[in-house]
């Protein structure tokens, strides 16, 4: 069942139960308190008529109460004197205590036994409602005494109009029922559907995200309610699944051009290798072409050799846990330019130095490791007699380490990949160099796993700034 027709159907079935209830409860609460009233107007009658017949009893001397004739005009002659059936139409009987009908003026003809006559008490007045020709009637009956002689008095009414109004008040409340249920019924459905609208329309754009539909979006009803809550947070999270599957995206395609360049960077080598041997097995090549072959093989096994070994390297890199050490920034820059000082006197390269002083707690072998492929890197890429920029200063609680080259520079396309292991700009460059693509891949994990930011901004034919980014908890502090 849908969620709006569970709405409208507890909804109304709630209604029912409540408004019902509560109807049948006040319709009786009204109907028992009408029943009161008329009972206690028959006890006051009765409380009447017992005072008068007490008042005049002093009559009753001068006659013969044995005379069933003469009682009965006795008490014709309190009823009528004092009129009270007149105004109300009260019965009244006066039964001896035989069980004899002394007067009575009541019109309606009672079959089987007089309960209210046979249970009869003195100083107790007996109460019963029964039925007459499908009308209802309260009696009420005593016992009096009247000149040291016993009489039974019963009082009687037609109270049929206290049922009556019961059941036209139920009459009543079924039509207005009728009428709210209606009315609810019309609002309710409304109301229901206005309500789960926007879960069906969530439905609806969840099942078209399944389908790969990731640029659908909910329109926001822009309510602080639960439903205006629920809409901004199904957008965040399309905007976050949608992020997560283009990362993955971006995740798998790195992955694999990762494959297809270790699968380019293994098979070429192997490829000149077989090439060449299946060359010198034949046999009949000149020594010249022997040389050539022989150097090529070698050159190739090389290449898988470091392959192998920088591979290696990556991995442990990124599995062995660094030793950190204070590590003074100066002298490690000025250690990294004494190793990479023969390329630098080749290229007639000038380092120029800038460097506020810092101790850094990072593993020496891994910064060694870090600052040699980028600054070799600037060598690589910078034309002769140009300059390298290495510039370090304090910027708030950050250190901030600029390594500058006006070499060629790296194009836009190329900035948010050249950090993915064998990703090479310039493949012949790199070949020429003896590169493989992997010396950035390894400064990304070294500052990976010290923490520091890895930035580079560059432009085509205008050079390259490589900036590392220390925190606070990369400075060196003296206990």
């Amino acid at each position: 069942m849908k969620f709006w027709k569970k709405i409208f159907l507890y909804s109304l079935i709630l209604f029912l139960l409540l408004f019902n209830g509560g109807g049948i409860i006040l319709i009786e609460k009204i109907h028992g308190e009408n029943l009161n009233t008329a009972i206690k107007s028959l006890m006051y009658k009765y409380l009447n008529v017992q005072s008068v017949m007490y008042l005049n009893s002093d009559y009753l001397t001068n006659i013969d109460v044995d005379s069933e004739s003469n009682m009965k005009n006795w008490m014709d002659i309190i009823i009528n004197g004092y009129s009270i059936n007149n105004v109300e139409q009260y019965n009244t009987e006066l039964y001896s205590m035989e069980n004899k009908e002394i007067t009575s003026d009541l019109k309606q003809k009672i079959l089987g036994k007089r309960q209210e006559i046979l249970q009869a008490q003195t100083g107790k007045k007996v109460f019963i409602i029964r039925s007459i020709n499908n009308k209802k009637y309260a009696f009420v009956s005593s016992i009096v005494n009247l000149e040291n002689r016993d009489f039974k008095l019963i009082i009687s009414r037609d109270i049929q109009y206290v049922y009556t109004e019961r059941i036209n008040n139920y009459k009543l409340f079924i039509l207005i029922d009728f009428i709210i249920l209606i009315i609810l019924s019309i609002g309710m459905y409304i109301i229901s559907k206005k309500l789960t609208n926007p879960i069906v329309n969530l439905s609806n754009i969840s099942k078209d995200i399944a389908k790969g539909e990731y640029d659908i979006r909910v329109v926001e009803s822009k309510k602080n309610d639960e439903i205006g809550v629920l809409e901004h947070n199904f957008n965040l999270m399309i905007d976050v699944i949608e992020n997560n599957i283009e990362e993955l995206k971006t995740l798998n395609e790195s992955k694999q051009r990762f494959i297809d360049s270790l699968n380019h960077e293994i098979k070429t080598p192997i490829t000149s290798i077989i090439g060449y041997s299946e060359l010198l097995l034949k046999g009949n090549v000149s020594e010249e072409i022997k040389i050539k072959a022989y150097k090529y093989i070698n050159s190739e096994a090389k290449r898988l050799e470091t392959l192998n070994s920088t591979l290696l390297k990556l991995t442990l890199i990124r599995e062995e846990k660094k030793t950190l050490k204070k590590v003074n920034l100066i002298e490690m820059i000025n250690g990294v330019e004494n190793i990479l000082k023969y390329k630098l006197l080749k290229k007639d390269i000038y380092v120029n130095i800038k460097i506020e002083d810092v101790n850094i707690l990072a593993d020496k072998e891994l910064l060694e490791v870090l600052l040699t492929n980028l600054i070799d890197n600037s060598i690589k890429a910078s034309s002769e007699n140009s300059i390298i920029e290495i510039d370090g200063y304090y910027n708030n609680e950050k250190y901030i380490l600029k390594i500058k080259d006006y070499g060629i520079g790296i194009p836009k396309e190329d900035l948010d990949k050249i950090l993915e292991p064998f990703y090479m700009v310039d493949k012949a460059r790199t070949r020429k160099n003896n590169g493989i693509g992997l010396g950035l891949s390894i400064c990304s994990e070294i500052c990976k796993i010290h923490n520091i930011s890895l930035d580079i901004e560059s432009e085509l034919n205008m050079g390259t700034i490589v900036i590392l980014g220390f925190d606070k908890e990369n400075f060196y502090n003296e206990i």
